[in-house]
């Protein structure tokens, strides 16, 4: 008996000792530099409102690095969903030297046509517009000028039939399965077929090129080698590319085809191609997000590229020991086990699609999230958030999420522009929705 006791007190003991081991520490609450200087300029010119806010200086600093990195080799194409503001789309057009832009849904491309002079800008579809969309877009000046994206025979021939009915010519580029598989042609008598209908039609349809988008490569499942395994992926998608240009050289000659766009890249793929540039047909690199660095694309930051999107909420709340809705005597343990859950604020916003990043320190709460999603909590208008009670943030104080995507400006009409630690005006973002 008295063996077995020792051995229960050593057992209890060491199990005492791994509990106490995997206890969360403390961990202090404290702006760093560059965003304690952010909060100060918010508080004073835009105290109280929740903001998007774009850092010109990274925004620069990441335009320049594409513009080396695709040299002379490649046309640039802006992705508008991932910068949906026509005021931060004209500012990079005018540093990246670009006009053109690949346009998505259907409000957005009505934006888009609206306040550009179609004359002075290239436009081609990121995705299949349905034809009814097609229809409503055509009461807009300058909606012959976009490059229509066709996936099928069946979508190509509703929209030559719109074509002939309303005696007009649309220009035509056809979507092409290098990888993806989420649809476009994937095989050359479906291609063939359509390149057929194009060269029939000629009074109502020209080819102006082809789109093929690799945005699987960078997400091959893992290997022990897997920058080798992205490499050989990127590869095998040029192989496949360069299959559907030869096969136009059975309907079109040399110059034609040489004068044509073939769009592809993204922003977890742009940096290969300098490196491809003798054996890859495209010619035409959309990217979007990128220009932005959120925090799914990190992977640009061995590449040079730096985060220029923050989404900002101020403090609305803050409460100490805060109780738990439903275990409020369990709640002193709780905060005693995680110290860092102690204290509770609750933001003016909440939702926003992005994971907080300053001040260091701050966390969201698992005890109030109603679900694992990382975006929700029992007050979704009131996002709550936690830190210890070491902390110096005080109610009307920003906190900085930093954006899953470039998407997440939407969150916001305005965008604050911000450049060497000072507020420098705003920007619009798109007014339709999705």
């Amino acid at each position: 008996m008295k063996k077995f006791l020792i051995v229960l007190l050593i057992f209890l003991i060491f199990g005492l000792l791994y509990v106490l081991s995997i206890k969360p520490r403390k961990v202090s609450c404290a702006y760093q530099p560059y965003f304690e200087q952010l909060n100060a300029e918010l508080r004073e010119h835009r105290g109280g409102a929740s903001a998007g806010i774009v850092d010109l200086d990274s925004l620069d600093a990441n335009i320049q690095t594409v513009r080396n990195t695709l040299g002379p080799d490649f046309k640039l194409r802006l992705t508008t969903k991932s910068l949906p503001s026509i005021d931060l789309l004209k500012y990079i057009m005018e540093k990246a030297q670009t006009n053109r832009l690949m346009v998505f849904s259907e409000p957005f491309i009505a934006e888009v046509l609206f306040n550009f002079n179609p004359d002075s800008v290239d436009m081609l579809l990121g995705k299949p517009l349905p034809v009814d969309g097609f229809v409503r877009l055509a009461k807009y000046n300058g909606w012959a000028t976009i490059n229509w994206l066709i996936d099928t025979k069946e979508r190509l021939n509703q929209y030559l039939y719109y074509a002939q009915k309303e005696n007009v010519k649309l220009r035509i580029n056809l979507e092409i399965d290098v990888g993806l598989h989420r649809g476009g042609f994937a095989n050359m008598k479906d291609f063939d077929e359509a390149l057929d209908t194009i060269k029939q039609n000629n009074r109502y349809l020209q080819l102006t090129g082809l789109m093929g988008y690799e945005g699987h490569v960078p997400f091959v499942p893992f290997y022990i080698n897997k920058e080798r395994s992205i490499r050989k992926a990127f590869e095998k998608v040029q192989h496949e590319y360069t299959g559907f240009v030869s096969e136009l050289g059975k309907y079109y000659p040399a110059d034609y085809i040489k004068g044509l766009t073939f769009d592809g890249g993204g922003s977890h793929t742009y940096y290969y191609y300098h490196e491809y540039n003798k054996i890859t047909p495209v010619n035409d690199i959309a990217m979007g997000s990128g220009f932005l660095d959120p925090a799914q694309f990190s992977d640009l930051e061995k590449e040079g590229h730096r985060a220029a999107l923050f989404l900002s909420s101020p403090v609305l709340k803050k409460v100490e020991s805060s109780p738990l809705p439903h275990a409020e005597k369990l709640s002193g343990l709780v905060y005693w086990w995680n110290p860092n859950l102690k204290v509770s604020y609750f933001m003016l916003g909440g939702g926003w699609p992005g994971n907080p990043v300053a001040p260091a320190g701050i966390r969201k709460n698992p005890l109030w999230d109603e679900n694992d999603l990382g975006y929700t909590n029992l007050l979704p208008n009131q996002s709550i958030l936690s830190s210890s009670d070491k902390n110096n943030l005080q109610v009307g104080d920003f906190v900085f999420y930093r954006a899953w995507e470039g998407d997440g400006m939407l969150s916001f009409k305005k965008l604050v522009k911000y450049r060497q630690g000072k507020i420098q005006g705003e920007w619009e973002t798109y007014k339709g929705g999705n």
